[in-house]
């Protein structure tokens, strides 16, 4: 799904969902103001995980490799000013190119993104009331995860989280 995110529509939020299943190979962009982004960042994985227990599923561990490739991720679309899994002409324009990128080898990954969600809690709540997001967060064959945002010229936050289960 490729979708041109036109930049006049602040009130106006999107979002997708994509999982990879077992057997698949393994204008400039900021970090938002100082420190918002990695603040962001650990409230996703705190509601993540929260959404998790209240389904009596395990927590995920954070993994610094999801994070670099959900961060690699959402500077691309904010850089461009898309929300797409899939960017022709990007240097990583697959999630599989991403966790190639920092050297994930898993057997499972799914990646949730969003566009124009103002904070942690909406972006989550977004992504619950999706059937396609809420299967990626309460997946139980997936046990790590990365979030990151970043922010267009314009400041518009682009989303990304990134699941994993390593390779055994």
């Amino acid at each position: 799904m490729r979708k041109h995110v036109p930049v006049l529509l602040w009130a106006v939020a999107s979002s997708c969902a994509t999982p990879i299943l077992v057997g698949s190979p393994g204008g400039a962009a900021s970090s938002g103001p100082a420190g918002s982004a990695s603040i962001a960042a650990a409230e996703v994985v705190a509601i993540t995980n929260e959404a998790r227990a209240r389904n009596s599923l395990q927590a995920l561990a954070t993994n610094a490799r999801l994070t670099e490739a959900a961060r690699l991720h959402a500077e691309q679309m904010a850089s461009r000013g898309l929300l797409a899994h899939t960017i022709s002409g990007a240097r990583y324009p697959t999630m599989q190119s991403r966790l190639e990128a920092v050297t994930y080898r898993y057997a499972n990954a799914a990646e949730n993104i969003a566009w124009n969600q103002p904070t942690a809690q909406r972006v989550m709540s977004t992504w619950l009331n999706s059937s396609g997001h809420r299967a990626n967060i309460l997946d139980p064959n997936l046990t790590e995860m990365g979030v990151a945002v970043a922010y267009s010229s314009r400041g518009e936050p682009y989303w990304v989280q990134v699941f994993g289960r390593p390779r055994a």
